[in-house]
């Protein structure tokens, strides 16, 4: 059964603090990163990945393998199975440099979150929330890798999906219900992004004298 733990944990922040005196030195593969977190959840680990996304830390060709990643991640938590990372997958390499740099962008993310979030409500220990969760996640997932060169197609998933991991780490459910909100919105950006573009595509076929 998919549970969460309400015992008194770590912050956050002062887990990622004691997680980066334990990275590897040089470049390490995802497949490595999975098993130095492996001990600390599968909602730690997305958060890392989201890294990137919420400010302008670019790590190139990063939003596919990060986002085909957290599925993976959230399936295998949904069925309490080992996670199976594909070669294509799990042999991606990130430098020691890039990971400290997802570190500090979250420290500093982390820095507002913290201030905001705090144990509050059940919900984040109510199994069909946490299905519900895994389940929103593996979507926005999904609009994450999306290449879609538009502002904030990155950006707004990806805080959704913070919100909720979040959440659970600090077992925060107004947080939680925030980033379903955040998520809900994002849809409809997304929505509204490609309603736009094939308005765009099929004004511009109309002009060239293509007729659809």
């Amino acid at each position: 059964m998919l549970q969460v733990s309400t015992g008194k944990s770590l912050a956050t922040s002062k887990k990622l603090e004691e997680i980066q005196k334990t990275l590897p030195e040089g470049d390490i593969t995802l497949s490595e990163l999975t098993k130095v977190l492996s001990s600390e959840g599968v909602q730690l680990l997305i958060i890392i990945l989201l890294a990137p996304f919420l400010i302008p830390v670019s790590i190139p060709g990063s939003s596919t393998p990060f986002g085909i990643l957290i599925i993976l991640l959230e399936i295998a938590f949904l069925r309490n199975k080992s996670l199976y990372l594909p070669d294509f997958i799990g042999k991606y390499e990130i430098s020691k440099e890039n990971i400290l740099k997802l570190f500090e962008v979250l420290e500093k993310v982390f820095g507002y979150l913290e201030k905001i979030s705090k144990p509050r409500g059940n919900l984040y220990s109510k199994r069909y929330m946490i299905v519900l969760n895994a389940l929103f996640t593996i979507f926005l997932s999904l609009l994450l890798f999306l290449p879609l060169p538009i502002p904030f197609t990155d950006f707004t998933p990806a805080l959704s999906m913070l919100m909720l991991s979040l959440s659970i780490l600090e077992k925060d459910s107004y947080l939680m219900i925030l980033g379903f909100i955040a998520g809900i919105l994002t849809t409809i950006y997304f929505i509204s992004v490609g309603y736009v573009g094939i308005e765009i595509i099929l004004l511009t076929l109309n002009y060239i004298g293509i007729k659809i």
